[in-house]
Parts: structure tokens; sequence; C-alpha cells
């Protein structure tokens, strides 16, 4: 029995992370109705730690049962503790977990290397000769303006800003193009503003402004969808985002990354100190 439930927690300690990292990326299960709880009773939520506390509470006890496991040895009696083999295991799957989650960070960290930040020179685009064809995407400054009556704001925590961070949505108003802006048909092109210690202007709302930054096809927040769909605008399918932060579309592999490496801290961290007790025990043991 013992063995099957040490592989059941070493399975556990590798599916949580990996689990966890898949719903905020998707904004789904419970990291979705935690971020929902708290946008209900206190109208913002952290998404950093609002993923990695619940994931530390649900590897605990795996990892707390594998510290107090032995290999099973046969006989009637009960066999004495052995902590050399009690350590062996440990060391194993805090590799195996560390080892992992340090390879997604940088398959994150790779992977939005390769897409586009804010940084570098854009393509000028007025909207009001973009009609009902898509957007170009990739770095673009746009000259339109807003729908000044349908911005949404998410207060994200943890972003190196002692007093966090907002993020401003609202939907851009396209001349010509069948509805428009969300208050008569469908919103296509949302611009999303990071307002933090980089940039510290708000949306502007009078008519004739531009927006630099990196536009890409979808990527507003669920939450968010479902706050435009509660005033009243309808999103289209496709719909493209402006993102004026600095790094542009590489935001959420960040996140990623951020995430992950994280996890591997939390794994590593600890296997390196037991490394280093073990090579102590054996250059006493060699003295004496």
């Amino acid at each position: 029995m013992k063995p099957m439930l040490k592989r059941v927690a070493i399975g556990w300690l590798l599916f949580v992370p990996f689990a966890t990292l898949l719903c905020v990326l998707t904004y789904s299960g419970p990291y979705r109705r935690l971020c929902e709880w708290q946008l209900a009773h206190g109208g913002q939520y952290d998404a950093f730690w609002t993923a990695v506390i619940p994931a530390i509470l649900l590897i605990a006890p795996a990892i707390l049962f594998l510290r107090t496991q032995l290999p099973d040895k046969p006989g009637p009696e009960a066999a004495a503790p052995d902590p050399v083999a009690a350590e062996r295991l440990m060391r194993r799957v805090l590799a195996v977990v560390g080892l992992g989650a340090a390879t997604v960070c940088a398959g994150a960290l790779l992977w939005a290397m390769q897409l586009p930040d804010r940084n570098g020179p854009s393509e000028l685009f007025d909207l009001a000769t973009l009609g009902d064809a898509p957007p170009p995407l990739g770095r673009v400054t746009l000259i339109g303006a807003i729908d000044a009556d349908h911005i949404t704001r998410k207060l994200s925590l943890g972003r190196g800003s002692i007093d966090g961070a907002r993020h401003l949505y609202a939907p851009m108003i396209v001349p010509r193009a069948p509805g428009g802006t969300g208050t008569i048909g469908r919103a296509r092109i949302f611009v999303d503003e990071y307002v933090g210690s980089g940039m510290t202007q708000p949306l502007p709302t009078d008519a004739g402004n531009q927006f630099r930054g990196v536009m890409i096809e979808g990527g507003l927040p669920g939450d968010m969808l479902r706050q435009f769909a509660r005033i009243g605008v309808r999103v289209s399918d496709p719909y493209y985002v402006l993102r004026t932060s600095r790094d542009g579309a590489r935001g959420p592999y960040y996140v990623a990354a951020g995430l992950s490496g994280f996890v591997a801290f939390l794994a590593l961290m600890p296997l390196a100190l037991m490394l280093v007790a073990a090579g102590r025990r054996r250059r006493l043991g060699g003295r004496g």
C-alpha cells in the first residue's frame, strides 16, 4: 500500500504546479472561481498569490507524507526508521519537481523572446481607414478614440509596485465599421493600458489620441469579458487587443515563467540545502 501512496504523492506534486499554470493561462478551474470570489467581495484580485498560495496548500500534505515515509521492509515487526532512505526519497522528489518547473520556466522565457514587446518601431495606423478589415498585428500605433463610457478596470498586485497596478480596458471606436463600438454592434478592437510604475498616464478619452503597443488577436482576461457583457458590450469573434504595457505580447509567458520559477525555487532550494548537509556529513565521517 505504501508504494502506491508514494507514487500518488509524487504524481500529485507534479500535477498541481502544471495544473495551476494551465488554469492561470486559460483563466479556468479553481483559479477562476477564486478570482471571481475576490472580485465579488473586494472588487479586485491578486493574480500571482491567488495561484501560488492554493498550490502550496495543495502540495504541502504530499510533501509531509513523503518526508515521513520509509521504504517498505518485510517482517511482522515494524521496521526501524531509516532517515537515510527517507532523505534520499525526498531528494528525488524535489529534484523531479524542481527540474520540471525550471524547464517550464526556461521554455516560457525562450518562447516569450520570440514575441514582440512594446520597444521598437511601430506601424502608424488610423482606425478611420480600417472599416471591417482586421487590424495589423504586432507593434502598432493606433490613431483613434476609445468608447469612454465603457472602460473597465482591473487591479493587479505583485507587479513590482507597492500600491499595485491597474489594467484599464476599453473598446475602441472604429468609424464606418458595422456597429463601431460595443454599444451598437460588437466591439472587436480593445486597448489594454497598464498603469503602474512604468506607465503613469491613464487612458485618454478625447478624440484623436494615439495608442502605442502590441496588437494581438484575443487576449482579454475572462473576468474582463464578463464585465463587458454586464455593461452591454458585445465582443466580436475574433477580437483584437492592443497591449500598451512594455511587455507587449510577452506578458502571459512572463507570468508562466514567474509561477514555474517560484515552484522551482521552492523545490531546488531545500534540495540544495539537503545536498550540502549530506556532503558535510560525509566529510565528517571520513575524518572520523
